[in-house]
């Protein structure tokens, strides 16, 4: 979904499909490596998350724990936290806003949590990750 620049918005160039069954859009973004995020609606806000990695798969949980807490200044408008999938927890990164949000806050949002995805799985691979087992 590109803009064509006459609303002025410029949205992540991605797939997008209907998940009717959970009331939420899927995103693959391809300017953020096919990163899979998700939009939904409730009547009193959106939320659009991301998973980052398995939890079991990082080697010291506390100290990434504590090192995102540190940095979580650093990744503006978007929050990391842990949420299960599948009876498997995630590091997520993820964004709240109100219901009535407008199309420019929703573009945003979306890079804001695309961009803080990446630089916490940059983080994670570069010091925190288990081998594949």
């Amino acid at each position: 979904m590109a803009a064509d620049g006459s609303d002025g918005l410029v949205w992540p160039e991605a797939d997008v499909q209907l998940d009717a069954a959970n009331d939420t859009l899927v995103f693959t973004l391809h300017d953020y490596g096919n990163l899979t995020l998700t939009l939904s609606r409730s009547d009193e806000e959106w939320v659009a998350m991301t998973p980052i990695i398995p939890v079991e798969r990082i080697a010291d949980q506390a100290t990434l724990n504590e090192e995102l807490l540190r940095q979580g200044v650093l990744l503006p408008l978007a929050s990391i936290g842990i949420v299960t999938f599948d009876e498997r927890d995630y590091y997520v990164a993820f964004v709240q806003l109100f219901g009535d949000s407008r199309l420019a806050s929703i573009c945003a949002e979306l890079h804001a949590t695309a961009s803080a995805a990446v630089e916490v799985a940059r983080l994670i691979q570069d010091h925190f990750v288990n081998p594949i087992r």
